[in-house]
Order: C-alpha cells, then structure tokens, then sequence
C-alpha cells in the first residue's frame, strides 16, 4: 500500500509539472507552479533547468516563491545579485507537429530596475536537440513601472515551417542589458546594470492555436466608393470546427463602429492546402476614414489568437479631380523591403506622388543581386507612370562593406578604389536610361555634419557620377538645424525635423537659397544645386493623431510657399514582418497626404489672402482654378474642452466647395442673412481646403497690403501706401473704402479706381490713432465694390501692429492680498542710449511714474510699482507703458492682474 501510494504521488506530480490541460487538444503545457500542494519540495519547479553562461553567476537564482501569485498561492521568482538569469524549459519534453502554430504566453511582473528586463524567448530544435536558428522569437524586455504590481501579459508565437523542426523550448529570463540590447562596439561596449532586482512569473501555458491572417483584395487595404468590402481569413490549423470569431471594427479615435460575434463558418472555405483553409468575412458600409478590424479567434471559450488589419475608406474615386502627378512631391520608402517594391505601382496613383526614394545599396545588400530583373521592370512601369524614382545608396552593400574594413562609408576613403567602383558604375551604367537621382546616405542622418569625412565620401562618389553623367543630381541629406558650410552638394536634401515649426520653414530654405546663390555668385561652376525637402512628422503618441495631422498640412502648405522643388514625405504605410513574409498597412495618413498633394498638385502658390484675424489663408491656382487652404492659428485640435470654430462670411465664387483633409466635399452654402449671395464659412483649427474658388477675386483679395504694416507708437500722422493688383482680363473699376479701429483717423478714408489687367493700385494714406492706444495688432478693413465681369463686393481685413522698433516691456501684475504689484522689464533694442518716462495706472488709484535714463542698447531695466487696498475685481486689468521723454512716442499695453 506504501509503495502504490508513492506512485500515485508521483504520477500526480509528473502531471502537474507537464501541465493539465484545459483543453486537450489545443493546450500542450500549462505552468501555474502550484507544486508544493503535491509533494514537490524542491526550490526549482519540476524540469525547469538553469542556463550557464557568460554573466550568468552560479549563485543567481530562481525559486518558487509564495509572496507573490497572479492564481493559487505560488510562482516562480527569479532574484538579482548582478549578472542575469535564465531558465529553460528543455528540448524533448513539448513535441510538436510539422507546419503548426504556436503560442506561448504568461504574466509576470518585476520590482522596479533601472536596467535589467524580463523576457521570454521560444524556439524548435531538431530530434538531436539542436536550436533551429530561424524559429527563435522573443518578447519584448518589460519591467514593471514604480509603484505597479499587476500583472503583465507577455508572449511569442511561432510557426513550424521548418522540417527539422521537432520540440519546443522555452525560456523565462531576467536580463542585464549587456543580454539584450544590441551594440556594434563589441567588447568595447559597457553597460549598466542592476545588482538588486527580482521578477515573478506565472500562469504560463504553451498552446497549439490557429495561425489567422487577415488580407484584402485591394492594393494597399484601400476601398473606394462602390469596391465591395470584403476581408479575407486564412486560417491554418488542425481543428477548425471548434472556432469562434470576433469582429469588432474601430475608427482612428479607437472607437468601435461595429461588431459580430458568432461561429467562425468554415462550411464554404477554400481549401488551400493540409490544414490551410480561406475564408471571406464582409465589412459594412462605413464613411470615409481609417479603420482597423479585430478578429479575435477562440476555441470552446478560450482565447487562441487575434489579428490587426487597418484599412481605409476613401471618400472619392481615384484619380481625384483630375490630378495628376507632381514631382514637387515624393515619398521616402527607404524602410521598405525589397519584396515590397511590386506593390509601388498601385499604391502611388492614389497620392498623385511624381517622385520615389528606394534604398538601392543598403545593409539588405544590392538590388542588382537581389533581383535586377524584377527591378527593371519596376523602373519601367514607374516610368509609364509619370513617377520619377530617387535611387538611394543608404549604406555600403554587406559584400562591399567587408572589402571597406567593416567601416562603412569612411572606409571607402581608405580602400583601394577596386573595393566600390566598379560595383558603383555597374549600377549607374545599367539604370542610367531610367535613374537620372540619386541620394548618398538617409534621409534624418547627421553622418554629414558630425563625420567630416562623410563630406569626402560625397565628393569621391560623385566625382565617380560625374565621369559617367552629365551634370549628375547627386543629393546629400542635411539636418536643417545645421549651418550649411564649405563646398555645396549638387542637391541638398534638407531633413526639417519636427521642432522646427510649420512657419519657420520658409525661413531654412530661404537661408539655403541664399548660400547657394553666394556660391553660384562667387565663381562656382555650373546652376545652384537644387533643394530638397524631406519632412519628418510629429509623434503622434506624444501630441496626439490630431496635432500630428494639423502639423503635418501645414509642412505641406509652407514648404509649398517657401518655393520648395522636391518635398518628399515619409511612405504612408506601417510595414511588419511576420516570419518570411511582411504586411503592409496603410497609415491614416495616407488619407491626408492624398487630399493634399492630389489636390493641390500642379497648383502655383500666389499668396496669402487676408480674411480675418488669426485666420492664415494660402492662395493657390492651378489652371484658372482658384484654391485656398486655411486654419485658424489660435485653435487646438482635441482640446479637451471642445475646438472653437469661428464663423466667416465670405464671396469666393459661384459654386465653391470645402475638403477636409480626409477627402469628404462639402458644398458650400449661401448665408442666408446676406443679400449678396456671400457663404457661410466655417474655419476650425484643423486646416481646410477651399476648391472651385474664383480666382481672380481670390487674387485680388491677396494683392491687397501696406506697404510697412509696423505703425510707431508716436502721436503724429503715419504715410503708407495702400496697394492691390488687377487679376483680372478686362480691366476693372470701384471704390474702396477703409474702417479703422474707433478714434483713429485715416485720410482720405475712401478711393476711386480703374485699373486695367495687371495694373496695380498705390496711394498714399496718413493713419492717426488716439494717445492712449494699445500696443499690439490692429486690423483694417478696406471694403471694395469691384465692377467686372460682374459686380462683387467684398472686404479685406489688413493688420498692422502698433509698436516701437526700437523698445520693448514686459508687464506682469499680481495680486498680494488687497495689494497688487507690477513689474515692468524695459528693454532697450536699439542702437542708442534712450530715455523714458514708465508709467503704471491703477482703476482708482493714482497713477505712477519711473524713470528711465540713459539705458544703453541691448541693456533692460527693471521697474517695479505697489498699489495699495485695491478694490479690484477677479478679472481686472492694469496698463502699463513707456513714453519718451523728448519726443511723441509712446507705448501702452494692458495685462490681467494673476
């Protein structure tokens, strides 16, 4: 009886160290390390062995442990004393089967490490044991933040598509960096690492589940109105009649559109191969928008697998109002594999791109030993196609970069010339009837700034270009953070990064412009070379998708009005691999860069057109076609709080319409309490596209402006010239009559004109304004009656600032109980000393005085006034000012009191 007892206790061990299976056929291992329960005494759960190795102590261990347990009362932990630690769940013990998928999953959780990180790690290994390389597949490293104790859900899948594959392992570590972060400097390199730490495990269970995968017949998951909207299923897996499917579809937001729910029906699957099965699952009708579908699969109730498939809804039919394809635009696919390339020739129709940058030499290796053939024909149908591609030489090719010392492209300035040349006029002979540009290194490197050598690189390469092309376009990226210095490239392709702002665009490229054409002017051979743009977007985690995509338009918009050749943005897809293959999914983006460059492709920038405060308005024309893309500068897309919007009423033609940058066309209607037929305009903080606008008026509207809007805070009468052009064919005439803000004077206030086509308008006209005025800008509206080929009415807002060029203060006001302070800095801009007399006035209280003497240029002065039981509401105001001693200027400013 003693000696049965003893074998019914180890036979209930060896099951519970195996893993009971909830379901027998699909879980092969389930680990809850509830042990002690059935006589394992032992520190270590049954057949879980440690792995020696370098940093790997002896004396680091894991055990099992009570303190902490995510089911029952145990779990294995693992506690640091420097190095790391991993245990193995050995080959021979999980057999698995010939083309199965695998899913291995657990929780886990850790104490707070600055550097050491959990992670799993699964592979096969053939019938001798041995690791099947190409199966491995890890986690990503996780510690558990301060302060939080759950639970985190870790795990790895795996296919056995390799035919030696026999058995499954399983490792749970507990990593230094050293382990799991690569580096390329060797022994060289040193890291950190944590000497106290520990991590607990449990709940981990090894399961044969369905490898899904979800797939469109559309290029790129892109359905246009009318496309019938199906998702294909590939299901591959042993047991298919036990399946349910969730399908829940969410919008950009996250938020869920639709759902259904029910046994996956596999009556009507294609049978594709053993244990390979597709099936067609229909998507409904949704507006246009980005989406993504869940499939959740489970099997008798329990989770086995979900799939991600993002796709895209537009609202129009491609090609969209006629577009065609512009080489001011192109889209940087530097990241996308070789195999990926095929798909190019669908995709790019639907931005209406003329330009595309492929990686040709890369650390993938050479594209003329990839494949060349397939690569001609792609270079051929890009040509059909109107797109110009832009072969890029990111990095030496592996084989050259070995004959270059492993050193990169500083090792081809020590290399005999054998090493890359000829390799390099293979690729320029072979493809010179079909590449006419090309790009040394990435677009975002510094190499060129920090290295400079790089510099030289450049220089040898295209001296070798420019032995076999005329005039070679060799680009060579440049941060725009970086003075450009010495030597210029033959192109430059400026990488603008996200904090440089929209509007400080112009300013880069107009810098560059003018260095290209001091060099052109000071004796340099041949044309400035040309600029490139290429735009870098903002972290959409960091500012949110809609701050991302209001940046984003207005790069487009500026870099346009800057005058900018090539902009070139990021592809709009999100490539993963999965095992051999990859899937590419299109990025919400997508959309916004269509609307965009489809719309205003082949446009010509003519403008900004002034329409309200705070509003910025761009003018183009394409064709007699007048566009304008506007926003409202002061708004915030998403606030919380809800966006405000403000309400324009505006003439823009007969029969004008508005886009959004996701592709919807509104028409726009009349106002109804307008008689003359004006639109209502609504304008948010999220930029918007205005078509079918008469051009001419919109014209007009733009060519009205002073000549010098900056107005000197001075009591006297301020010249200007008003000015504006005749667009128009026929000539025109009118009045035009300007308000002012109230107490100002203008003189004359009202005009008479007739301008014949391309005549332009300039009077002169004296501004006066009150003694008291506040600094800041001021707006005037100059309201026209125009008399053409038909009569319009409109009227243009122009702002001037008043200020002084030379003086400036910053006023703060605080309140101190029933006192308030004010602290005035005076900051002297000019060249001269200056003398001023500041003041600050109190409601009710008697004003004060400082004086400020002799303060030189660059020099500010700090002044500073206390008012005393002040009766002043929450919301009051303090002014605060400066006014020249000798002399009529003077400056006044108000600030809340905080």
């Amino acid at each position: 009886m003693r000696a049965l007892s003893a074998l019914i206790l180890l036979l209930s061990l060896a099951s519970l160290a195996h893993g009971q299976t909830t379901d027998a056929r699909r879980v092969l291992r389930s680990f809850d390390f509830e042990e002690r329960q059935l006589g394992n005494v032992e520190p270590l759960p049954m057949n879980w062995v440690k792995v020696e190795g370098d940093a790997q102590p002896h004396y680091v261990n894991g055990q099992l442990a009570s303190d902490r347990a995510r089911s029952g009362k145990y779990s294995f932990r693992y506690d640091l004393n420097g190095g790391s630690l991993v245990y193995r769940y050995e080959s021979g013990r999980i057999k698995i089967e010939r083309d199965a998928h695998y899913r291995v999953e657990g929780f886990c959780q850790t104490t707070p490490m600055a550097h050491a990180r959990v992670r799993m790690t699964a592979y096969f290994t053939d019938l001798d044991h041995r690791p099947v390389e190409a199966s491995i597949v890890r986690s990503e490293p996780f510690v558990s933040p301060a302060g939080n104790r759950d639970w985190q859900k870790i795990a790895v899948e795996l296919t056995a598509t390799d035919p030696d594959a026999t058995y499954l392992v399983v490792e749970l570590s507990l990593l230094q960096p050293a382990i799991y972060r690569p580096t390329t400097l060797g022994k060289q390199a040193l890291f950190p690492q944590d000497i106290r730490g520990s991590a607990w495990f449990d709940d981990i269970k090894v399961s044969q589940v369905p490898q899904v995968t979800l797939s469109t017949d559309r290029p790129g998951n892109i359905f246009r109105p009318g496309d019938s909207r199906r998702v294909g299923v590939l299901v591959n897996d042993k047991f298919t009649d036990d399946l349910s499917a969730q399908l829940v579809i969410t919008d950009a937001d996250g938020k869920s559109v639709y759902q259904r729910s029910g046994v996956l029906d596999m009556t009507g699957a294609q049978v594709l191969g053993p244990n390979r099965k597709h099936v067609t699952m229909s998507l409904p009708e949704l507006p246009a928008g980005w989406y993504e579908a869940h499939l959740v699969m489970s099997s008798g109730g329990h989770y086995v697998g979900e799939q991600e498939l993002a796709f895209i809804q537009l609202a129009d039919r491609w090609p969209l109002r006629g577009s065609m394809p512009d080489a001011r635009f192109g889209v940087t696919a530097l990241d996308l594999p070789f195999d990926g390339w095929d798909e190019l020739p669908e995709l790019l129709p639907y931005l209406s791109v003329g330009r595309v940058k492929l990686a040709v030499w890369s650390a993938s290796g050479d594209i003329e030993s990839v494949d060349s053939i397939r690569f001609d024909t792609l270079l051929e149908q890009l040509q059909a196609m109107g797109v110009a591609p832009t072969a890029c030489l990111t990095e030496p090719p592996p084989e050259m970069n070995q004959r270059l010392g492993g050193l990169g492209w500083p090792g081809l300035l020590k290399a005999p010339k054998e090493a890359w040349q000829p390799q390099l006029s293979y690729l320029l002979a072979r493809h010179a009837n079909h590449l006419d540009r090309w790009q040394l290194g990435a677009d975002g490197t510094d190499a060129f700034v920090t290295d400079p050598a790089m510099r030289q690189v450049y220089h040898a390469v295209y001296a070798e270009f420019a032995n076999l092309l005329m005039k070679p376009d060799l680009a060579m990226p440049w941060p725009a953070w970086y003075e450009l210095d010495g030597e210029m490239p033959a192109t430059v392709a400026l990488s603008v990064p996200p904090s440089v702002l929209p509007s400080q665009l112009p300013l880069y490229m107009d810098d560059l412009t003018a260095q290209r054409t001091a060099q052109a002017s000071g004796g340099a051979t041949g044309a400035p070379p040309a600029l490139s743009v290429s735009l870098q977007l903002l972290d959409a985690k960091q500012y949110g998708r809609q701050m991302q995509i209001r940046d984003f338009a207005e790069r487009i918009v500026y870099a346009l009005a800057g005058g900018a050749a090539r902009i070139d943005v990021p592809l709009p897809f999100t490539v993963k691999r999965h095992g051999q293959g990859f899937s590419k999914q299109p990025q919400e983006l997508l959309m916004i860069v269509r609307t965009l460059m489809t719309t205003l492709s082949g446009a010509t920038y003519k403008g900004k057109m002034p329409m309200a405060e705070g509003i910025e308005a761009f003018l183009f024309d394409r064709a007699g076609q007048g566009i304008v893309v506007l926003w409202d500068r002061s708004a915030v897309p998403g606030k919380a709080s809800g966006e405000t919007v403000k309400q324009l009423t505006i003439d823009l033609g007969e029969r004008p319409a508005r886009i959004d940058l996701w592709g919807n066309t509104t028409p726009l209607l009349a106002n109804p309490g307008a008689a003359d037929g004006k639109m209502l305009l609504s304008v948010g903080a999220m930029p918007t596209i205005l078509v079918n606008v008469d051009a001419p008026l919109a014209q007009m509207r733009a060519s009205v402006s002073i000549d010098n809007p900056l107005l000197e805070s001075s009591f006297k009468p301020h010249e200007r010239h008003l000015r504006f052009s005749n667009p128009y064919r026929q000539a025109i005439s009118g009045q035009v009559k300007l308000r002012a803000p109230n107490g100002w004077t203008l003189n004359p206030p009202t005009f008479t004109f007739s301008l014949n086509p391309g005549e332009t308008f300039d009077r002169e006209i004296a501004i006066e304004f009150p003694y008291n005025s506040f600094a800041g800008p001021k707006t005037l509206d100059a309201e026209f009656a125009v008399q053409a080929d038909k009569n319009v009415n409109f009227t243009v807002p122009i702002t001037v600032t008043l200020g002084l060029s030379d003086v400036g203060i910053q006023t703060i006001a605080l309140r101190e109980g029933n006192d308030i302070l004010v602290q005035q800095m005076i900051t002297n801009y000019g060249n001269e000393a200056i003398d001023y007399n500041a003041f600050a006035i109190c409601p009710g209280q008697a004003r004060q005085e400082r004086l400020v003497t002799d303060l030189g240029p660059g020099r500010t002065m700090l002044k500073r006034y206390k008012f005393s039981n002040v009766n002043l509401p929450p919301n009051g105001r303090i002014r605060s000012g400066v006014k020249e001693q000798i002399g009529t200027r003077i400056l006044n400013e108000e600030v809340p009191v905080q």
